[in-house]
């Protein structure tokens, strides 16, 4: 049961590192077609505190629930990406 529990959390947080890295493919691609920063490089802090954060959850306890030091990754992963996206939103959504 613990294989299996290990599998479909390692499936499920490959899906959320993996949008991430589209987030970060869209942040460089903004950053460089239009020459504004918009800090590009914080989807790739976010997408290594997700991934550290995830294989201690996978490797320590596939429960998901009750390791301080993992949940302190995600957390500032999660408060990272919010950062990010407003960012990033702002600045493709402001007008020319």
């Amino acid at each position: 049961m613990a294989i299996l529990l290990r599998v479909i959390a390692s499936l499920a947080w490959l899906g959320v590192l993996f949008l991430v890295f589209l987030l970060w493919r869209i942040a460089r691609f903004y950053e460089r077609s239009s020459g504004q920063r918009v800090y590009a490089w914080l989807f790739l802090v976010i997408l290594a505190l997700f991934l550290a954060g995830a294989a201690w959850y996978i490797f320590a306890s596939p429960g998901f629930v009750g390791i301080p030091p993992a949940d302190g990754l995600l957390c500032t992963g999660g408060i990272l990406s919010l950062l990010g996206t407003f960012i990033l939103t702002r600045a493709m959504m402001r007008r020319p």
